[in-house]
């Protein structure tokens, strides 16, 4: 599964992004990387009750993955021809609706080669190479949570939609990305939305 050259170079462009925009943000500050919560709008779709982590392009526009939706797969199973992705206990992801058939990866550490990866907090990283997913897989395959799928907003497409109201908007936390049972993910963080843009917000 590789990323094809049109995706690899906006990923790519997204190093220098985040790092130079790295530090506090607002809730709603979709400049920087955040959650989304899938508000009451979303009901009766494919996106109903999902929790999506989005990070911002050079230019405009975002890409994401949800990050509370498991497959019934698991990456043996992906990668049949890799012995060591059998070791993986956790299944795989379906991150969005775009390259589905594209592995991500997010990670907390970056892997040995830092141009496969790409920052979104000090503790975790989109890893989109496949070498370095490769290595992550054979070194330490229970590190990295693993996705089929991304989402793509082209620009101004997200700031609409939470304007809309149908995403709420937290700061982006890497121990939601990594919830061993993120059954109840959106609920929790559900509840912690304030209208207000208190803890949250939902625009």
């Amino acid at each position: 599964m590789k990323v094809n050259a049109y995706v690899f170079g906006v990923l790519l462009a997204l190093v220098g992004l985040v790092l130079s925009t790295a530090g506090p943000s607002r809730a709603e500050d979709l400049s920087q990387p955040a959650t989304l919560i899938a508000s009451e709008d979303l009901d009766g779709t494919a996106l109903a009750q999902t929790v999506v982590i989005a990070a911002p392009l050079p230019g405009g526009g975002h890409v994401g993955f949800i990050i509370n939706r498991p497959t019934a797969l698991k990456l043996g199973e992906v990668l049949p021809d890799k012995a060591s992705a059998r070791a993986v206990v956790d299944p795989v992801y379906l991150g969005g609706p775009r390259l589905t058939d594209t592995l991500f990866a997010l990670s907390r550490e970056a892997p040995d080669d830092a141009d496969g990866a790409i920052p979104l907090l000090p503790d975790l990283f989109v890893v989109f190479d496949e070498d370095s997913i490769d290595r992550i897989i054979d070194h330490n395959p229970n590190a990295a949570r693993y996705f089929v799928g991304i989402f793509v907003w082209p620009p101004g497409e997200l700031d609409k939609e939470v304007r809309a109201g149908i995403w709420g908007v937290k700061p982006l936390d890497t121990n939601a990305v990594f919830r061993k049972q993120p059954k109840h993910l959106w609920s929790e963080l559900s509840a912690t939305l304030s209208r207000s843009g208190a803890h949250g917000s939902w625009m």
